[in-house]
């Protein structure tokens, strides 16, 4: 007497169904997401502009010269005083410390920057004149203390 063991193995329509409709639902909430690039640029440049304010404070105190933290039109820029470390005007750019290109940006299309002062001026203490300043990209903004220059945001 031979025995037979069939063994259903796989899916079962219902299986398969329910899968493909969660999949679906999955794909209509995320998928749209990944074609508005605009929140990752403006993540990513509100990245760089908070760095560039860092780096400015650092900069000042490691130099013990003046730094210049301007932003205007949807740019910014790190500048030192051309003369000397306390006077004159802000004309020479800080490299960026990945190469000798000037530590710059400009917001991308669809990205706004705005702050509440156009010019931050670090000194050699790292303080943060005139008193401090908060600067937003987009939904997203972060304080320059003046009394200590400590930039907060995440």
């Amino acid at each position: 007497m031979t025995h037979f063991f069939t063994h259903n193995r796989g899916f079962t329509l219902i299986e398969l169904v329910v899968t493909m409709v969660l999949i679906g639902i999955m794909a209509a909430v995320a998928l749209p997401r990944f074609f508005d690039a605009t929140a990752f640029h403006s993540r990513g440049f509100y990245d760089e502009v908070i760095q560039a304010a860092r780096y400015g404070q650092k900069f000042a105190v490691a130099s013990g010269c003046d730094v210049e933290l301007r932003i205007s039109g949807g740019s910014f820029a790190l500048h030192q005083r051309a003369d000397s470390c306390t006077s004159g005007a802000f004309t020479r750019a800080v490299p960026h410390p990945a190469g000798s290109d000037a530590f710059a940006g400009s917001a991308p299309s669809g990205v706004t920057l705005t702050a509440t002062k156009s010019s931050i001026v670090f000194d050699s203490l790292g303080r943060a004149t005139p008193s401090g300043a908060t600067v937003s990209v987009d939904a997203r903004s972060f304080t320059i203390v003046g009394e200590s220059g400590y930039v907060d945001g995440l």
